[in-house]
Formats: C-alpha cells, structure tokens, sequence
C-alpha cells in the first residue's frame, strides 16, 4: 500500500508542476531539441493484463530525438515486474497454490512523430505517426523454476497527440490512436492453466502518457 501512495504522489507532484504549461510563456522558451520521459504510474499495472487485472508492471524510460523541425524519433525502454496493485505471492492456480512468483520481461518501443502545429517546432505540437512496441514477460514458480509461464505482445498504432512544453523545459506528452495488438502465452510444468491466460489478435485503442523535460 506504501508503494501505490508513493508513485500517486510522484504523478501528483509531476501535474502540479505541470500547472504553468497554460501560462503560455513562449517567448521564453528555449529551442529545445531531445526529450527524456517517464511515467512511474505505469507501475501499477501494463502491459500485460489478465481481464481487468495487471500481471506486471512496467519501469521505463523513453528519450526524444528532433530530427527536423517537423519530426522526431522517440525510444523506449523498460524492465517489466510485478504490478505494484497485486501481491503475487497470494497467486493461485487450478492446479493448487503456488507459494510464489518471480516476474521479470522488457519492454523496447518505438515512434516517428510529424508534428503539424504551424507555429511550433519539434519536439513541441500536434503530431501524428506510427508507433511499435514488444514486451516479453515471464512468470516462473518460486518452488521450482521450470513451472513458469512466457507471454509476449506486439502492438503496432497509428497516434495522434500532443506534447506539450513550458519554458522551463517540463515536457508533457500524451497521445491515443488505433492499431493492432497480437498477445500470445506458452506454459511449462502443471502450476500454470493456460486456459487463464488467451492467446489473441485484435484491433486496439492505445494510450500513452508521460512526463519529464526537455533540453
């Protein structure tokens, strides 16, 4: 519980300092050029999920590159753990109780933004682009490693969104779309029912959120 309040208060305290984006101090903005971002929220619960329930959490780190004053690339990288909402010692099974679990995966992503505010240069504006992203998580018993189950996820979008920064350099970034999203589990041992935990392919809504500065 200790752990859910402390990264709310980190998200809340990233938004108050936020607050003096709609000030619209543009002409003291600097010509920033890279971006370096995060969302320690995203502990809570992403990206893979059983129904509304988060398996793991994601830690990540994403930087932001100008590649013209009309584009940029931005790259993500994060390390996947347990989600801070669930205690996965209490984990059970349909093939009896598991005295524990060790969470570990990555996650590496991928955007091209074309932004097409008028007055504003990247990384700043309105922009569209394609996004990609690939996780792989696995789950293995404390009791014995070979019980353990592997899922991996391809998110392919088309984005909108905007990002916003102040003349301070506070960076706020947000951004949804539509796309395409493959998930697929493999399990070993009897620990694990597969059954809990579908393979599939679908269309998908993408949302994105993070925050950090600019330079």
């Amino acid at each position: 519980m200790k752990k859910v309040i402390y990264f709310f208060a980190i998200g809340f305290v990233f938004l108050f300092i936020a607050t003096p984006v709609f000030s619209q101090e543009a002409a003291a903005k600097k010509d920033y050029k890279f971006t370096i971002k995060t969302n320690p929220l995203s502990a809570l619960g992403g990206p893979f999920w059983v129904v509304v329930i988060p398996v793991t959490g994601e830690y990540k780190v994403l930087f932001e590159a100008a590649l013209s004053k009309k584009s940029s690339f931005q790259i993500g990288l994060g390390y996947l753990g347990p989600s801070i909402l669930i205690n996965l010692d209490e984990l059970t099974s349909s093939g009896g109780s598991i005295s524990g679990i060790n969470t570990s995966g990555f996650r590496i992503q991928g955007m091209y933004k074309y932004f097409l505010s008028r007055d504003l240069s990247a990384p700043e504006g309105f922009y569209i682009g394609p996004h990609v992203s690939y996780a792989k998580a696995t789950l293995k018993s404390k009791d014995n490693a070979s019980d353990n189950l592997k899922g991996d996820k391809l998110n392919i979008n088309a984005v909108i969104g905007y990002q916003l920064i102040t003349s301070g350099g506070f960076t706020l970034d947000i951004y949804t779309g539509l796309g395409f999203v493959s998930k697929n589990w493999t399990v070993s041992g009897t620990n694990f029912d597969l059954a809990d935990f579908k393979n599939k392919s679908s269309v998908a809504i993408p949302f994105g959120l993070s925050f950090g500065y600019a330079f």
